[in-house]
């Protein structure tokens, strides 16, 4: 049964953490690749000490930042959980962090805590009012390529497009996503890795701890 389970572990598929727009930021735009897409001045995968350069250097306002436990202590916190000993290093990573753009909008960041760093996972950009929804499609195309599904519709209250780098987006949950809700009132664009990166990430933390916890001999 062991030698089973050994065999199992052994076949597994690995989770891959260098993955641009996961644990790294692509360095260009790639049309029909939204893992690559640049939104507001950011990227996914960025990491908080980017994040951080970006605000200084376009010295952008902070409107809210919540930090949040690092990967190391979630991974001693699982061990203590397990009546294992693994101290807390009390070091915190950025976790979300709201700021105005100086042009009337406001771009939001959700970042996962990863091993060495936190790195961006969703970016959202609220747009002030004012921009014609084909104006909206003109600029968001010209810039990520056509959208999917058709290029998006325009109804009463705006332009309703997503990005997904399939020709649609319908059942695309693996998929990393821009999707832009916009209009004259404002509305907003979202760019998000796909469903499921963060059960990704819980498996590292599982793993890693398992690895460095405390070891039971098995009953037989």
């Amino acid at each position: 049964m062991l030698h089973i389970i050994a065999l199992a572990l052994a076949a597994a598929p690995a989770v891959n953490i260098s993955e641009v727009g996961v644990t790294r930021a692509a360095s260009v735009t790639e049309q029909d690749k939204p893992a690559t897409f640049e939104l507001a001045g950011f990227r996914l995968g960025m990491s908080e000490a980017e994040v951080e350069g970006v605000i200084k250097f376009r010295r952008l306002k902070v409107k809210r930042a919540l930090r949040v436990i690092g990967f190391e202590d979630q991974v001693r916190g699982l061990i203590r959980a397990r009546e294992g000993r693994a101290p807390e290093t009390g070091k915190s990573v950025l976790g979300e962090v709201e700021f105005y753009d100086l042009k009337g909008g406001r771009i939001l960041l959700k970042l996962l805590a990863w091993p060495g760093a936190a790195r961006i996972s969703t970016i959202t950009y609220l747009p002030p009012r004012g921009t014609d929804p084909q104006e909206w499609r003109r600029l968001l195309s010209q810039k990520y390529g056509p959208a999917a599904d058709g290029g998006g519709a325009i109804d009463s209250e705006g332009l309703h497009a997503r990005w997904c780098g399939h020709a649609s987006c319908s059942g695309a949950f693996a998929a990393f996503l821009l999707s832009a809700d916009v209009g004259e009132d404002g509305g907003s664009v979202q760019l998000k890795q796909p469903d499921g990166t963060n059960s990704r990430r819980a498996k590292l933390i599982e793993a890693d701890a398992g690895r460095r916890g405390p070891r039971s001999t098995p009953n037989f």
